[in-house]
């Protein structure tokens, strides 16, 4: 009788980014259609508003940049950055995406053992053990399972939600979510009679302060992945900093200016057997651009491996 399989993953720490960015141009992040019933008389399109309570003033309208926008708009970049190949499973929609209903086998095994940055990075389709052995044994493919499984991690960058910073609301002493929009009139021209199709466009205007976080999750496999996961993450935020975010970006929407990343790490340590987040007190560093951290990514690197990983 063979031995039960086990899989075996632990998590080592934390990286955590408190950033914000500044919209240099009109933001349009769109709220869904279904959504915008109770706005009747107003533009043809919103943002996206949430409430979010904020100190000394309590639940206020705003605008936000939900974390799947940023997300995908980061990993959408970094996939055509890294030449990735795009697999579809209906079609219709092509992108980057380790999942066994989409590649090749080949492609798969390929993907995991090369530890592709975007996967990992940003997750990807759930793999159940039965199913890679099965696919191997059908193909009749020399594919050693028990590897290529035990390699495999949760998603390791957690997006949250972008809004409006406190200091920012406060200082243009925000009354509701007019303070933070603006409404713009555009008009399409049918190229062959010249007809006119104007519309409102309700959108954040130029100036607003974003603040969220950007949590990297570390596990015991990752010790040399360090620098690679930081890197990425720094060319993601510029590749969204020299293109835009949200829609309508080709016709000026969306430029934003990255002005602060902010880092913290936490290791996870074992205490009489149970497990106790504790903050590195000598890995705090605070950047006021992406280029300050491009520029530091090796040492930031090498410090958190030694801290967590020591």
């Amino acid at each position: 009788m063979s031995a039960p399989k086990y899989f075996q993953r632990q998590l080592k720490g934390f990286v955590i980014f408190d950033i914000e960015f500044e919209n240099r141009t009109g933001l349009l992040i769109r709220m869904p259609i279904q959504a915008q019933a109770y706005r009747i008389g107003g533009g043809d399109t919103y943002p996206m508003v949430t409430r979010k309570p904020y100190s000394g003033i309590g639940l206020l309208e705003v605008p936000y940049v939900p974390g799947s926008s940023f997300k995908g708009r980061m990993r959408g970049l970094l996939e055509l950055a890294l030449n990735k190949k795009f697999y579809t499973t209906d079609q219709r929609i092509w992108q980057h995406v380790r999942s066994l209903s989409a590649m090749s086998l080949d492609d798969f095994v390929d993907d995991v053992l090369n530890r592709c940055v975007i996967d990992e990075l940003f997750g990807y389709a759930a793999a159940q053990y039965k199913q890679i052995a099965e696919r191997a044994e059908h193909e009749h493919k020399p594919v050693d399972v028990d590897k290529i499984f035990n390699m495999l991690a949760i998603t390791r960058l957690i997006i949250d939600d972008f809004f409006p910073t406190e200091d920012y609301v406060k200082q243009i002493d925000a009354k509701s979510v007019a303070d933070f929009l603006e409404e713009k009139s555009e008009n399409r021209i049918d190229r062959i009679t010249s007809a006119a199709d104007p519309r409102d466009i309700v959108r954040v205007k130029p100036g607003v302060r974003f603040g969220g976080r950007i949590t990297l999750l570390l596990f015991d496999n990752d010790a040399d992945m360090i620098e690679k996961y930081l890197t990425t993450l720094a060319t993601g935020l510029r590749l969204i900093e020299e293109t835009y975010l949200g829609a309508s970006g080709s016709r000026g929407y969306g430029r934003v200016k990255f002005s602060k990343i902010a880092v913290a790490v936490e290791k996870v340590q074992n205490v009489d057997g149970a497990p106790k987040l504790v903050e590195v007190p000598n890995i705090r560093k605070t950047y006021s651009n992406v280029s300050d951290f491009e520029s530091d990514v090796k040492s930031l690197a090498n410090a958190i491996k030694s801290a967590v990983f020591s």
